[in-house]
């Protein structure tokens, strides 16, 4: 029977009876909590599982995560003991951990990442080609290391995301296809939907300011100003924004409709929970993969929907997997003015 086995200081763990195991590229780091509970009578031996150290979670003999165990919590008396255990990807050290005072002038998002992932062990995987160089990087005050390269990321309009095996992957959201759709009344035992309209506005506004030319003798010109409507907010809702650089026309324009996509996707979320963790096929569930939807419920018939986050569970109610799923526009970044450079000095 499939199963799930944490591996850690070369033994391997099973016979869980209940977990969460969440991946997502809405986090950069999977994480996972295993729970169980055994008679003991006239033992004293026990799991010794150390905290903090590097562990893999499989599940059916696929690796979902590579990282560490950040907590093991176990509660027992003379007869039995239940045991904890929590962890995350190696990539959750990028998140805790601050990023050094460097600044990196003429420097590429891929290799900067590579410079500041290499003390912790992690790996870059560059999918998407981020090697153009920035005129500066360097982290604000108390910034994290992933908080960082998150700016940077969105500059260059790309995704940053863990593959299971304590990488750092630069992606972007995802073409594959599901095997399985997700269909009503067939493989969706039940579904809830977060539909939040607070950051939805009906029309969108950006100002900001272009470099100057040669009849402006190199001063900034004057405010360039791109629009952009959704005629699916019925209300008056005006929302306007400010650039943070200096941009041209074109790109005010592209800035403004990627925000009212961005926004608009990310209003619209249902999560879909299915029996067990594979498709048909045989194939896990994954995030970043793009499933057709039939739900009549949310009078969806067949569109593409991308798999934001995924939880596969066993509980008392057996073994299932919840899939978030959201339009694809949720995560179809658009890149970004690059920050004034600053003085390399400290």
């Amino acid at each position: 029977m499939p199963e799930v086995r944490l591996a850690v200081d070369g033994t391997e763990w099973g016979g869980w009876q209940s977990y969460r195991i969440n991946l997502g590229m809405q986090q950069l780091a999977g994480s996972f909590e295993l729970r169980l509970t055994e008679r003991w009578a006239g033992q004293d031996s026990r799991r010794a599982l150390r905290f903090g150290a590097p562990c893999t979670l499989h599940y059916d003999g696929e690796l979902l995560i590579t990282g560490y165990l950040d907590n093991v919590a176990p509660t027992y008396n003379g007869q039995d003991h239940s045991l904890m255990v929590a962890g995350r990807d190696k990539t959750a050290d990028l998140v805790d951990c601050s990023a050094p005072a460097t600044q990196w002038i003429g420097r590429s998002l891929a290799a900067v990442a590579r410079e500041l992932c290499a003390p912790f062990g992690i790996a870059v995987i560059d999918l998407a080609g981020a090697n153009a160089p920035f005129r500066s990087l360097k982290p604000n005050d108390g910034e994290t290391v992933f908080e960082m390269l998150d700016q940077a990321a969105r500059i260059r309009g790309v995704l940053l995301i863990t593959d299971g095996r304590g990488n750092l992957v630069i992606t972007r959201a995802g073409t594959e296809r599901a095997n399985d759709a997700l269909r009503l009344g067939d493989n969706i035992l039940s579904a809830s939907g977060n539909f939040d309209l607070r950051d939805v506005f009906s029309s969108y506004s950006l100002k900001g300011q272009q470099p100057g030319d040669d009849w402006l003798s190199g001063e900034t010109a004057a405010a360039v100003l791109a629009k952009a409507s959704d005629s699916r907010i019925k209300r008056h809702r005006p929302l306007t924004l400010i650039a943070d650089a200096p941009l041209d026309a074109a790109g005010a324009r592209d800035r403004v409709i990627w925000e009212r996509n961005v926004r608009w996707g990310r209003s619209q979320s249902v999560t879909y929970s299915v029996q067990g963790h594979r498709q048909r096929n045989g194939a896990l569930w994954r995030p970043n993969m793009l499933a057709p939807v039939f739900d009549a419920y949310q009078f969806l018939d067949g569109e593409e929907r991308l798999i934001t986050d995924l939880t596969y569970i066993l509980d008392e109610q057996g073994e299932r997997s919840d899939l978030t799923v959201m339009p694809r526009e949720a995560f179809d970044l658009v890149e970004q003015p690059e920050p004034e450079a600053t003085d390399a000095s400290w």
